[in-house]
């Protein structure tokens, strides 16, 4: 089964983007840039690797290991992955990364076709895309920053190729579990240590927990 990683970094930085210049992406952490330990991770899984990245971007990272897509400015998720599927399409499954979070490598190595990377939620407020698991930990249905539940999503998501590009044609919200309810069957994978970078408050925290 041929498989690759999307890490997407073509977003407008504006939680992030208040307090620093340079992009999220490039922001350090444990003295890597944020978006280098994203890649060493998932090259570890995968060696296939895009990163979506804006028009005329300045590159500071190494890029030996990965393929640049570059995307006009969007607004939405929805709108930058609409840009980069058709250089896809070659995949039977595309795992889709935030481009601020470090996850750990089975987790990755554990996401195919539709299935979606998850933790339990720290009641810290409706910031996340929140998830509902039946008894025997089986995915129903979720929301993104609406209700709260016990789980929540980290930032890495599988899709099956041919079905979300079915999806493309026609949906209209951001989110990705607005796809995952529409699948009849969506695997979820916990992750036990994952760092969450994507807001003033996480990486400041996780800065100080080093």
């Amino acid at each position: 089964m041929s498989k690759c990683i999307l890490i997407q970094a073509n977003g407008n930085n504006i939680r992030l983007g208040k307090f620093f210049k340079q992009p999220k992406y490039e922001l350090y952490y444990n003295n890597t840039r944020i978006i280098e330990s994203i890649i060493k991770n998932s090259s570890s899984v995968n060696d296939n690797i895009y990163i979506a990245l804006r028009e005329n971007t300045n590159i500071n990272f190494n890029t030996d290991k990965v393929k640049l897509i570059y995307c006009k400015p969007t607004t939405t998720r929805l709108e930058t992955l609409k840009q980069c599927f058709p250089y896809l399409k070659d995949y039977n499954s595309i795992i889709i990364h935030d481009c601020d979070n470090i996850i750990e490598t089975q987790v990755l190595r554990d996401l195919n076709h539709n299935s979606i990377a998850i933790t339990n939620y720290k009641l810290d407020g409706l910031k996340y895309g929140f998830v509902n698991l039946d008894n025997n930990f089986n995915y129903l249905n979720g929301n993104e920053k609406q209700s709260e539940t016990g789980h929540i999503t980290i930032g890495a998501y599988c899709v099956d190729t041919k079905e979300y590009n079915k999806y493309l044609k026609w949906a209209t919200k951001e989110s990705m579990l607005d796809y995952y309810n529409q699948c009849k069957n969506v695997n979820v994978v916990y992750s036990n240590n994952h760092t969450n970078l994507g807001d003033i408050n996480s990486y400041i925290e996780n800065l100080w927990l080093l």
